[in-house]
């Protein structure tokens, strides 16, 4: 026997189809059973209202909530009208998928579900940072601009007390309900720590109070993105060389993953193909191929995967602007379980077209695989731009996140990658738990509803305490790894 979990709208005015949509969606569950079998548990999700008015936000729940719970059935079904059926190993579990179903339908129905991005500014490491200025220095001909402080304090250090301390302890309760609002929302979330430069795309004036400088890039009309790409002679003075040394040098926080491979230095890439169509995004991953002796090292190309463009955009990013350090970052939460199988015709294409032979020593970073790929088939000139990606990856500090440099060398088009050299080399730094990416493989009755479980302690597994001291050892983290990287910067 399948139990509902439909309320009905109080006896008053007729209501509008979208009115009594939202106000049964926001009604409180009142004595839901959930039917219990020797094997599991049932429910149905209905919304009372015009079939037609809530068939949509019925679909969007059902794919929502179908995405990461992986352990439960979850159907959507039309009868007399559209529903969900909800099963699942336990009642807990049933009364959670319901209880994020509502979640889930509330936030579409008021525009809450598409992504969201909250900005905070560190003050200066020394001093209150009251009496700070901070400038916009524009970066060349973009017009784009970053945030500068003018006068730059002596030291640099990661604190949380004084004026940082609230800084971190704001940033640290914003971050904190950002993310258990996500883990009880989507079903599945993919969580990415990326360094980079803020820059502005829209500002006035030129000199600010840090409180004013402030209150203009948390205003909600305030453009500006995270260039995460790094390297690049208009932006920033940080060297591949320079920052890869700094990660390779003995006594390194930058610990080797391969128990086998003694010292960082040590550490050999994996590589990887990018290419774009339409604004989806494809990879290919390039994997050892045997070789005879004397000859180039050569790979193949495997495991063509497909990113679409609406897996693309993050379902919210926090972003800590460091006005008084060389880098900025961000977390961002992506959709889960973003990478699809590619389209016949791009996996046949790549894997079966494609040769690829290492040119230089394996150990030295100036050596990449040079990809040959036929250029005269009608496919290869919609796949473009073209990246070979050089991906080095290593445990930080002997904890369970991971520190991953990547080399980007780029061409236009798979002819240029053909015949010429990178018409440009930049990189980046990603951080990332090594559990991550695996909510959605929760055990049954964990967190489920919850992808992250409680006090967050399904994605921070590294840091104790509540949800709170969670997230602060999160920040803590990512700052101590930004710090460390912009020491890449011989002049800083």
């Amino acid at each position: 026997m399948e139990s509902s979990s439909r309320a009905s709208a109080p006896s008053s005015l007729p209501l509008s189809p979208i009115a009594e949509i939202r106000s049964n969606v926001l009604c409180p569950l009142q004595n839901l059973p959930a039917a219990a079998s020797p094997a599991n548990a049932v429910a149905t999700f209905i919304v009372s209202g015009e079939p037609k008015a809530v068939e949509g936000v019925l679909k969007a729940v059902y794919h929502d909530l179908k995405e990461g719970n992986k352990e439960a059935s979850i159907e959507f079904r039309e009868t007399s009208g559209p529903y969900i059926r909800i099963e699942a190993p336990t009642e807990v579990d049933v009364l959670a998928l319901v209880a994020t179903a509502q979640k889930m339908a509330a936030a579409h129905l008021s525009g809450d579900f598409g992504s969201s991005k909250m900005i905070f500014v560190e003050p200066p490491t020394i001093g209150s940072g009251q009496d700070s200025r901070v400038t916009v220095d524009i970066i060349g001909a973009t017009k784009r601009a970053r945030g500068v402080l003018q006068s730059k304090p002596v030291t640099l250090e990661s604190s949380f007390g004084g004026s940082s301390g609230r800084h971190s302890k704001a940033f640290c309760k914003g971050l904190a309900e950002a993310l258990e609002k996500a883990s009880g929302l989507h079903s599945s979330l993919v969580l990415r720590i990326h360094l980079g430069y803020y820059l502005l795309e829209s500002y006035k004036g030129r000199d600010f109070t840090l409180e004013q400088f402030e209150n203009m890039v948390q205003h909600p009309r305030a453009r500006g993105q995270l260039e995460r790409y790094l390297g690049k002679p208009s932006v920033g003075d940080l060297s591949i060389e320079a920052v890869l040394r700094l990660i390779q040098k003995p006594n390194s926080p930058c610990i080797p993953m391969d128990n086998q491979t003694a010292a960082s230095a040590d550490v050999i890439p994996t590589y990887l193909l990018e290419c774009w169509h339409d604004d989806d995004m494809y990879e290919a991953e390039l994997e050892t191929a045997k070789k005879k002796p004397n000859e180039p090292l050569g790979f193949s190309l495997v495991r063509t995967r497909m990113i679409p463009q609406s897996a693309q955009v993050p379902r919210f990013e926090a972003i800590s602007l460091g006005i008084d350090r060389k880098l900025d970052w961000k977390i961002a939460a992506m959709p889960g379980d973003q990478k699809k199988d590619a389209s016949h015709a791009v996996k046949q294409y790549l894997e079966e077209k494609g040769t690829a032979k290492l040119q230089g020593p394996r150990n030295n970073f100036r050596a990449y695989p040079r990809i040959h790929l036929p250029a005269d088939i009608k496919i290869a000139s919609k796949l473009n731009p073209i990246t070979i990606k050089s991906i080095y990856r290593f445990y930080w500090k002997g904890t369970g996140y991971v520190v991953q440099f990547s080399i980007n060398r780029r061409w236009s088009t798979i002819r240029d990658m053909n015949l010429k050299g990178p018409a440009g080399t930049d990189f980046d730094v990603t951080v990332y738990g090594k559990t991550w990416d695996e909510d959605s493989h929760v055990q049954a009755g964990e967190t489920i509803g919850k992808i992250w479980g409680e006090d967050l302690r399904g994605l921070l597994q590294d840091e104790e305490g509540d949800a709170l001291s969670r997230v602060q050892g999160l920040i803590s983290m990512a700052m101590d790894v930004r710090d460390f990287i912009q020491g890449g910067d011989q002049s800083y």
